[in-house]
Formats: structure tokens, sequence, C-alpha cells
């Protein structure tokens, strides 16, 4: 590959990384770019989950752990120090799926390297020994798109739990009572204690191996511009914890694709405000969809025919518009 740069970012601070990630995706159009950061005691929560409802307000604020929203779907995550973020942004090329496998296959090889029987699963997540150690998400943005992850290298799993509201109607099964069971961190699949710091060296040796990279230095200009992105936007409250409205209809779903929650302000038959929440991987803001059904009749035909008009897969994922439609409507799908 031509044009491959590589940040190794040094700031702990969740507003400004974020802000680093987005100025990336919308500022650098060509070539392939790979960033590794960390956030400090942070909860990152997906683009269309409901922050409010999903973080444990009291003990976030009694412990000092931030909580800011990404723009990529999925769920809510803890970052510490003991976690390794990456990003890749590249150009898009409509095999998403394909694409984050390959980007991802070095990080995968240098685990197994070190001796943790690494492999990579069919929902893009990065497990040892049925444990997922890394999940990933999507963005895009013209013709480029954002994969990225978080490696759980020696995080405290356990402020997981208590950070997080969890929905009594998540679990099925008790197979999925706790978070804890189901993820894992690198170093206990370690035969041989590695720091964190090493792994990151071995990971870019392996990235360098695979493709040269260039290492990427920014302007004072730019540095301007990613610190006012931070500030105004990152940092800001109503970005995290948004606009609540004055909703009629409240009606929340939970699919195999992951969960849809519409809040919704209905007058005389028609949906005059509309804010849709989920743990859903989308590629797109479903505020897109959620503006779009504004003005529209409150029908489950409708608003099926107002989804369809979208590529429903890359703003709700694997859930699709008949479910999306059965939600916003109440209707059983």
């Amino acid at each position: 590959m031509k044009n491959n740069y590589l940040f190794i970012n040094a700031s702990v601070d969740p507003y400004y990384n974020l802000a680093l990630e987005e100025y990336l995706l919308t500022h650098y159009m060509e070539g392939t770019i790979m960033m590794l950061w960390q956030n400090e005691n942070t909860i990152v929560v997906g683009r269309h989950q409901n922050a409010m409802e999903e973080i444990n307000q009291k003990y976030v604020k009694e412990h000092g752990i931030r909580v800011v929203r990404r723009t990529t779907g999925g769920g809510a995550v803890y970052h510490d120090l003991g976690n390794l973020n990456y990003s890749f942004i590249t150009n898009r090329n409509g095999e998403e799926a394909e694409e984050m496998k390959r980007l991802v296959v070095p990080i995968v090889d240098t685990l197994c390297q070190l001796g943790a029987q690494a492999s990579f699963n069919g929902r893009n997540d990065i497990v040892i020994d049925g444990k997922k150690v890394s999940g990933t998400a999507q963005r895009v943005h013209k013709n480029r798109i954002l994969h990225h992850g978080c490696i759980l290298f020696d995080s405290d799993l356990s402020v997981v739990a208590k950070s997080l509201n969890v929905r009594s109607e998540k679990f099925h099964s008790k197979a999925v009572k706790s978070v804890k069971g189901r993820v894992g961190n690198v170093v206990d699949f370690l035969p041989s204690p590695v720091s964190i710091e090493k792994f990151k060296q071995c990971l870019v040796h392996t990235f360098m191996e695979e493709d040269p990279y260039t290492l990427l230095e920014f302007s004072e200009r730019e540095q301007r511009e990613i610190q006012k992105l931070r500030d105004e936007k990152y940092a800001v409250w109503e970005w995290t914890y948004g606009h609540p409205i004055q909703y009629t209809v409240h009606n929340y779903k939970k699919y195999d694709g992951g969960t849809v929650e519409v809040y919704m302000r209905v007058d005389h038959g028609r949906i005059e405000e509309c804010l849709m929440y989920g743990d859903f991987m989308a590629l797109r803001p479903a505020s897109d969809v959620a503006q779009r059904l504004t003005g529209c009749r409150y029908h489950y035909t409708e608003v099926l025919n107002i989804l369809e008009e979208f590529k429903i897969s890359e703003y709700f994922g694997s859930i699709g518009a008949e479910e999306v439609s059965a939600c916003i409507c109440c209707v059983a799908g």
C-alpha cells in the first residue's frame, strides 16, 4: 500500500482522542492511517445509545470516570490504561467486513507471536479461548471508512458492570448474564508477563513488516483545529447526553443484531419528533432516518416505506427495515 501513516498518540484525554480520530477521518482523504491510543478511566458510549439511561451516573461521578460519545455504533465500553485502542482509516471499497479483517490480521498475528491463541470470529471480534479481547466498529465519511477497536490487555473488568445500567430485557439465558464472563484480558492468556508498552512495540513492529508506515506529524494549525473540535463537540455535555424531547410514544425491542429504542412525539397521527437509540452496529447516523420520519403518518406501512428509501444496513447493521418499523410502531416483528 502507498501513503501509509502511523500515529502513536500520547494523549489519554478521551475528548481529545475522539476529536483527533474524527479529524483524521474527515481531513485525510488519501492512503491508510493507523493510530494507537489510550483513554484514562472513561466510559465510551455508542453513537446511538441513550447515555442517560445506560450510565450509572452515581458510580461514574464518585469514581471520577469520564463519559463521552463516539461516532460509531455498538454498545458502551470502559477504557483505562490497561486497554490499547486502534483506529484504521482507509478508502472504502464496499467490502467492509473483509477490509476490517485484513487490517486487523496483524493484531491477531502479534498476539499469536506472544503466545496467545487469538483468532478473528464472525462478529468482527478478536477472541482467545472463546473470550472476547477486542471488539470493533465502523463509520463512513464520503469515500473513507473508519475501523476502530479496543484491545482488553490488562483492564479492570469489574468497572464495566458497576458503571453501566443493563436492562433485564437483554438477558434471555444464564449464558449472557455477565459481561465479565464473556470477555477477557490478553495478559491472562500469555505464557509469560508482557507489559502493554511492550505489546504496543510488538504491534508496531508487525505492522511495519507488513507494510511500511510513515510517522504522522501535525502542523500547529491542525493541532488547533483538533483542540477546537475537542472543546466544541466531544467535551460538550449535549454531545454525550443529547437533547431530550417531550415524547408521547416510547418503544423498545431487542433483536439478534442489537437493541432499538425509539422516543417520539406523535400528534394527530403524525410523527412530529423522533429520537432513535440502540447498540446496533451502524456505518451512518440513525438521526438521518429519524429526521426523515418527521411529518410521516404514524402507521407501519408508511414508516416502512420511508425506511426502505435508505440502505438500512448502513444505519442499523443486521437489523432490517421491517424490524425497525415494528419497533417504531410497536407491532410484532
